[in-house]
């Protein structure tokens, strides 16, 4: 997740006079991130080993406030007993609708935690409705393009107008909660009505095997392909079209670089997905209407016209200048501290030295 999203933004914030540091449960791509043994994207005996270490690191290191994310490593975080405030960058909170028995578990935990959170960091309506009784509004930021894009990577480019095939993209973690065999649905739904296409199928995970075996299963496998890993920027330039299809999200990012190459998204009605500029949405699970929605369009044409929309919005820059601005002004700056990591005024070093706080978690072009 450092690797994936927090480059632009730490570049951002040390170019504004801040030092930051990284830490994180496994080893980045450089050797600027700090191990914590202990902290994991799965609790167990290592949170205790995580909480020590959490504290000596921020201790030697000074920090004025810490910056968390990734939802288990976040909780160890806010349970460890920092002497810093700690500031939840919240990716996506676990749960879509929230009126589920399984989701009002995660719901308390949160809400547990929240005594031990000075501030929070939000990148979709729903979550964002979700803290805002809970918590200060002045102490919620919320975020509607999240970390935003490095634009120069996804440079908008026209749709392919000479090609007589439909070219849908699907890019994500093969696990259950992105629904891969949903896609394939589609896929059977859009063989079934006559419509030329090719699908491909982009990332890794532990249903990936399972996903190869039902295309072929169902002889699909001269129009679906699962090759594994890919540049969803490249393939994005070659595609009519994204569909994706979680239970719930963040806010997908994949879908951001969609909408900054100049394509159009097909998704599911869900939390975190329903906030994307220009994205088409199907009930949720109903493959076959999303699949019908497709076939109609591109049988129009509209398929082949680009998403309008202002591509300067979704660039990265503008979301680290605001998280900077709400950690000197609110957190740091401000007299409303929470419980854990309380300053008084005047009691804070005069530079602000964030950190980013993750556990890895490759969502192959996605949150």
């Amino acid at each position: 997740m450092i690797d994936s999203f927090f480059p632009d933004i730490v570049t951002s914030w040390t170019a504004a006079g801040h030092e930051v540091f990284l830490a994180a449960g496994t080893p980045g791509e450089d050797d600027a991130c700090t191990i914590i043994d202990g902290l994991t994207r799965r609790p167990g005996l290592g949170v205790l080993r995580a909480r020590v270490g959490l504290r000596r690191w921020v201790a030697e290191r000074r920090l004025d406030v810490v910056v968390t994310n990734s939802a288990t490593s976040s909780a160890i975080v806010r349970i460890s007993g920092v002497d810093a405030p700690i500031v939840y960058f919240c990716h996506g909170l676990h749960w879509n609708s929230g009126r589920q028995a399984t989701e009002r578990v995660w719901q308390m935990l949160e809400a547990g935690l929240l005594p031990r959170t000075a501030g929070v960091i939000t990148i979709n309506a729903d979550d964002q409705a979700w803290f805002a009784p809970r918590f200060p509004r002045r102490r919620i930021l919320q975020l509607s393009t999240g970390v935003g894009l490095d634009l120069a990577v996804y440079p908008a480019s026209p749709v392919p107008q000479t090609d007589e095939v439909l070219r849908l993209l699907w890019i994500g973690e093969f696990n259950p909660r992105k629904r891969p065999d949903l896609a394939l649905d589609i896929a059977v739904r859009l063989q079934s009505l006559g419509v030329p296409f090719a699908l491909r199928m982009l990332g890794e995970g532990s249903l990936l095997e399972a996903t190869r075996e039902r295309i072929r299963e169902l002889r699909i496998d001269s129009l679906v392909e699962a090759p594994g890993r890919g540049d969803a920027a490249s393939e994005l330039v070659r595609t009519h079209s994204l569909i994706h299809t979680s239970t719930w999200e963040g806010l997908p990012r994949v879908m951001l670089e969609s909408v900054a190459v100049g394509r159009r998204a097909y998704a599911f009605d869900v939390k975190g997905v329903r906030d994307i500029p220009g994205a088409i949405l199907s009930t949720d699970g109903d493959s076959t209407g999303m699949a019908d929605r497709i076939a109609a369009d591109w049988a129009s044409g509209e398929l082949l016209e680009p998403v309008r929309f202002d591509r300067e919005k979704l660039n990265s820059s503008h979301s680290a200048d605001r998280i900077r601005l709400f950690l000197e002004e609110t957190i740091v700056g401000g007299r409303d501290i929470s419980a854990r990591g309380k300053l008084a005024k005047g009691q804070h070093r005069s530079m602000v030295e964030p950190d980013v706080l993750v556990e890895p978690d490759v969502q192959n072009g996605t949150t």
